[in-house]
């Protein structure tokens, strides 16, 4: 069988084809791996459950699946908690849900209990995309896990490492593993320093990528902070700062039961938080509120960095492709030019390419239960 499924793909052709059908092309290639994804995941959990003494899935997936051993070790670890989890487990059997909807929903569970996430996240999965379930499933879990994330923040600070060497072709290697709350420091303070070196080789005017590759660029942003002035250490805008979002109980330390989080991370517990409320600025907003200088009308066209702050409040990233806010501008819902107001519940975070996609391709935002969304209104998106 999974001969024939091979060969009938590899008979498909695909010079020639407009952009209509290459599309439907990828979208049906992706409907047929998020299957045979969801079968290797449903077939892990039987071989666990065999007690036969052979070998465990993660090997099975490895070699028999031509895995690597992190790719492997990621579908055992979604097998063994879909295992705890019918409801989820019937809906990747059913392909209502795909097998990265289920690795967050074992991400969840890890953190809470695997009955809150069957119970509460399942019948969501099957409603939402994968960017939207992840990062929804991620900030249901900051607000039910049973402590404030003290216990793991403290697993994450003993296990903080830092090793370096030469490879055998002269390179310097540098490898560091952070608990959360230093690695979004050290990753906002390196992307604050790419920006700048990016808007050196060019920006959007030139062609930077020319100069140096993404990738050279970092390297350059990671040297210039470790070895650089410190004046170039600290990020000039509200996009390349670290962002914490705190309930105001929290800040006051009178109601563990509040949240504070990341964007786009993990929980902090109550020491981190007052740990970081010693050396930030503390910006207070009310999200549904009118007034200065979060609304500012047509008096200006450029967002004040307090109107940044709020929006990447709002938005946690791209509404677009859920790319982090560091890599994101400010997008005018109604062009700034067409009268479009410098206000924050008119405007939203696109990264460069969905950005480009809205101005170019006749891409739109829509307005949703939980925010905005970044839309082709000709490829509306289908399914979970």
């Amino acid at each position: 069988m999974f001969d024939s499924l091979v060969q009938q793909a590899k008979s498909i052709g695909t010079s020639g084809l407009s952009r209509s059908d290459l599309a439907g092309l990828v979208e049906g290639a992706g409907r047929v791996i998020a299957a045979f994804s969801a079968l290797q995941t449903r077939c892990a959990i039987e071989i666990e459950a065999l007690g036969d003494g052979g070998v465990n899935s993660k090997t099975v997936l490895r070699e028999s699946g031509r895995m690597s051993t992190r790719s492997a070790n990621s579908v055992a670890k979604t097998a063994a908690g879909l295992a705890e989890m019918p409801r989820l487990a019937e809906s990747l059997a059913k392909g209502t849900i795909t097998v990265e909807h289920a690795t967050a929903a074992v991400g969840a569970a890890a953190k809470t209990s695997a009955k809150q996430v069957d119970d509460e996240l399942a019948p969501l999965a099957e409603k939402s995309s994968v960017d939207a379930f992840v990062e929804h499933s991620r900030r249901w879990a900051n607000r039910n896990q049973p402590d404030d994330g003290a216990d793991a923040y403290q697993r994450q600070r003993r296990n903080r490492s830092f090793k370096d060497w030469v490879n055998d072709a002269g390179m310097g290697v540098l490898v560091a593993e952070l608990d959360q709350v230093s690695y979004q420091q050290v990753r906002k303070a390196i992307s604050a320093e790419y920006d700048r070196l990016w808007r050196d080789d060019g920006g959007r005017d030139g062609t930077p990528d020319e100069v140096r590759t993404p990738t050279q660029r970092r390297a350059d942003a990671f040297t210039s902070l470790i070895s650089g002035p410190i004046s170039n250490k600290r990020p000039d805008s509200a996009r390349m700062q670290l962002s914490v979002i705190a309930d105001i109980e929290r800040l006051r330390g009178d109601d563990p039961a509040g949240v504070a989080e990341i964007v786009g991370g993990e929980a902090l517990p109550q020491s981190a938080l007052e740990r970081l409320m010693c050396v930030s600025t503390i910006t207070p907003m009310i999200f549904d509120g009118r007034g200065q200088p979060l609304w500012v009308g047509r008096d200006r066209r450029f967002p004040t960095p307090a109107q940044i702050k709020a929006i990447i409040a709002r938005d946690r990233h791209c509404t677009g492709c859920a790319a982090g806010p560091e890599r994101c501008e400010i997008h005018h819902i109604v062009p700034w030019e067409h009268g479009g107001l410098t206000d924050v519940d008119k405007m939203c975070l696109a990264c460069p390419n969905c950005h480009h996609n809205i101005h170019d391709h006749g891409y739109t935002v829509v307005r949703t239960s939980t925010g905005f969304k970044i839309i082709d209104p000709n490829h509306p998106t289908r399914g979970p």
